[in-house]
Formats: C-alpha cells, sequence, structure tokens
C-alpha cells in the first residue's frame, strides 16, 4: 500500500471556528473539541484521513461534530492527489473527480464522449477503467477545474509512469491551532 501525506497548512491562514458552547443534539454543556484524527468517509472516498482535524464530542450523549475549515480547498487538494497517484482511478476516485467538478452524470460522459451507462459501471464497479480512459479522465478533470501549469506538469510526469496494483490512502493534517 502506498501512503501519500499533503499538508492543509498553506489553505488555513487563520484558525476560524466557532464552537457551540452546548451540545447541538441534546444540549448538554458537557460538549468538548479536541484535536484528533478522523477518517474522512464523507469524501466519498474510504482512504482519506484527516489529522488534527478538530472533533467536538458530548459527554452526555456521544454526538460527534467534525469541523473542516476551508472544505471546498480540501476537496480541491484530495482531487490533485487522486490525479498524481501512481494507480489506475477505481470508481469511487472517477465519481469524486466528477463530482468534485460539479458534473451531473450527463454532463461528465458528454466531455468524455462515452455513453452515462458506462460511467455509471466504473462509478459502481461494475466496469474497470482501461488505462487510456484512465488518462483521458485525469486530463478532463485538469483542464476542467484549470489546474496550474506547476500541477499540469506534474500530471504529465505521473503519466509517462507505468505502475498498478497497490490502494494509496490520503492523509491531510491541520494546522495547529494558535
Amino acid at each position: 500500500m502506498v501512503e501519500r501525506r499533503f499538508s492543509f497548512q498553506d489553505l488555513v491562514k487563520e484558525p476560524v471556528l466557532d464552537h457551540p458552547e452546548k451540545c447541538p443534539a441534546c444540549g448538554s454543556d458537557r460538549f468538548a473539541f479536541t484535536r484528533a484524527h478522523h477518517h474522512f468517509l464523507e469524501s466519498g472516498l474510504d482512504n482519506v484521513h484527516l489529522t488534527n482535524v478538530e472533533i467536538g464530542m458530548c459527554g452526555d450523549c456521544g454526538e460527534k461534530i467534525v469541523s473542516i475549515p476551508h472544505s471546498t480547498e480540501l476537496m480541491g487538494l484530495i482531487g490533485e492527489s487522486i490525479l498524481l497517484k501512481p494507480t489506475n482511478l477505481n470508481g469511487a476516485e472517477a465519481r469524486f473527480l466528477r463530482k468534485n467538478l460539479h458534473l451531473k452524470i450527463n454532463e461528465f460522459s458528454q466531455l468524455l464522449g462515452v455513453d452515462r451507462v458506462t460511467v455509471s459501471r466504473w462509478e459502481n464497479g461494475h466496469e474497470r477503467l482501461s488505462r487510456s480512459t484512465d488518462r483521458h479522465i485525469r486530463l478532463t478533470y485538469a483542464v476542467e477545474a484549470k489546474l496550474n501549469e506547476q500541477m499540469m506538469e506534474a500530471i504529465r510526469r505521473n503519466l509517462r509512469t507505468e505502475e498498478t496494483g497497490s490502494q494509496v490512502d490520503y492523509f491531510v493534517t491541520f494546522p495547529l491551532a494558535s
């Protein structure tokens, strides 16, 4: 398994979190925030982990709130990391890239020049993406997301390598509050 770590540090200029004084679920005063690890399944991917993120927990009812500042930038950072992974995209990653572009499946299939059913089969894991389709999706995302030239060059270098088969986990480290 390949592990890619990247920092969220330069995206966060200042701590911008307002914390509730009471639990939003039960109203208890026993609600406290701490910094911890969060398996970010809300991204739609099972291999994204946020480290040093603020998590609120109620001591009475167990309600948990994960505070994720600058979520748009975070999703862009995850998208760029997916583009740079050395292995073929899987269906969940293709879906993440499409959704991060705010495209409906019909719009994405038009951009790629394929039927919407084909995109659905990729995203649901019923059909594997070929190497050429993988490259097409990566390049389409890069163009549509208007990535900078430095990122485009990194993608070009990455596309020239041939590596298949291993799972990649992504870890995002949030800065400590000042």
